[in-house]
């Protein structure tokens, strides 16, 4: 199935993000009080590490790969585990510039550091301690969209869609901001939404996968064969229903 990822032109955006980082460096080369050097080598290191996840993640998407896990006897659409790993390490990241308010003024090397740098640094602190309780929370799910013979399962860091077939009411994708796969329920819950990143695969191409096994309960037998014979089964259907 071709993938329908539209790109854009975002190189302007990271090399703005990167120059906030060179001047925090910068300023933690040239400044003459150690303890806010230390804290703007910590804004520098934060800026690096988050601005690198976050095109290495464009990158991602922009290379339209459907990605499925093809050790699992199920159809499991599932992203790289290198996004994880950037994720934490992004948010880690957040809690550099604090380590190093605190350390300089143990150490009594940030005694005329700011008011505004002290409480800077702990609301960054604060959204990166947010930002990893959430994704430890998030880990009870797994990686991306699995599919099994009895039901769907995910989906980390975008919902809960622990659903069998007969309890899903509607699949679509919703386009704004960006395409997004909606799985609704038959109870009524507000939709389960999820972008590309989240599943390892365009949320069109899902929708059209999770439409078919729901709406032909005699093929889902397939989908205990693996991802590449379920995915096969898909365009097969496919192709004939065109001609």
């Amino acid at each position: 199935m071709p993938l329908n990822v539209q790109q854009r032109k975002v190189g302007p955006v990271f090399v703005g993000a990167y120059a906030i980082g060179g001047v925090a460096l910068f300023l933690a080369i040239v400044l003459g009080v150690p303890g806010v050097q230390l804290v703007m080598a910590g804004i520098a290191f934060t800026v690096a590490v988050a601005v690198t996840g976050a095109a290495m993640q464009l990158r991602y998407i922009r290379e339209r790969r459907l990605l499925i896990d093809i050790s699992s006897r199920s159809l499991w659409f599932k992203p790289r585990a290198s996004r994880g790993a950037w994720m934490v390490a992004a948010a880690a990241s957040t809690l550099a510039p604090a380590a190093a308010m605190v350390y300089g003024l143990i150490n009594g090397l940030a005694g005329s550091a700011s008011r505004s740098i002290v409480v800077g640094t702990s609301v960054i602190a604060v959204v990166g301690l947010v930002t990893l309780g959430r994704m430890l929370w998030s880990a009870r799910l797994p990686a991306g969209l699995e599919l099994t013979e009895l039901g769907i399962h995910g989906i980390r860091g975008a919902g809960e869609a622990h659903l069998m077939w007969e309890d899903i009411a509607d699949v679509g994708v919703v386009a704004a901001p960006s395409a997004k796969l909606s799985i609704s329920d038959t109870n009524g819950s507000p939709p389960i939404l999820a972008s590309m990143p989240y599943l390892g695969a365009d949320p069109n191409d899902v929708a059209v996968v999770l439409r078919f096994f729901r709406d032909n309960p005699d093929e889902r037998s397939v989908l205990m064969e693996g991802g590449t014979a379920a995915l096969q089964r898909v365009e097969e259907a496919l192709a004939e229903s065109i001609t």
